[in-house]
């Protein structure tokens, strides 16, 4: 009798950790479309300031440098390091609303969830 019962715990306890990564794989494969998010950089103007690589290099960042240190999206290391909440936050609120520099604007009039997760996922591109 022991036995069956830890056999049903194990049985059990391997099928919700199936689920649970299936459900994970499925979620991350459904974040954003980065073919629309790098559409949605040009209509935007990201690359004023994050350069059209992500390198922080655009025209305008240069007259930053003194005020803001641009971000390198095609570091993979340091992108790694960032949960895709932290860049929704700041596209959706502005740079100022997540304690970054003001010079950041609030897309979350401007963009849907969509189209955010969109960005994201071309953001997340550019570190290959």
């Amino acid at each position: 009798m022991g036995r069956r019962i830890i056999r049903k715990i194990l049985c059990g306890a391997v099928m919700g950790f199936f689920i649970l990564f299936s459900l994970a794989a499925s979620g991350s494969a459904a974040q954003g479309d980065a073919k629309a998010g790098a559409e949605l950089f040009k209509e935007q103007k990201c690359a004023r300031c994050h350069g059209d690589s992500g390198k922080g290099d655009g025209p305008t960042a240069e007259k930053l440098k003194d005020k803001v240190k641009m971000p390198d999206w095609t570091d993979k290391a340091a992108m790694s390091q960032l949960p895709d909440e932290y860049f929704a936050q700041i596209i959706s609120k502005g740079g100022k609303d997540v304690g970054k520099s003001a010079i950041m604007p609030s897309f979350g009039e401007k963009l849907n969830e969509t189209q955010i997760k969109d960005l994201i996922a071309f953001i997340r591109s550019l570190a290959h």
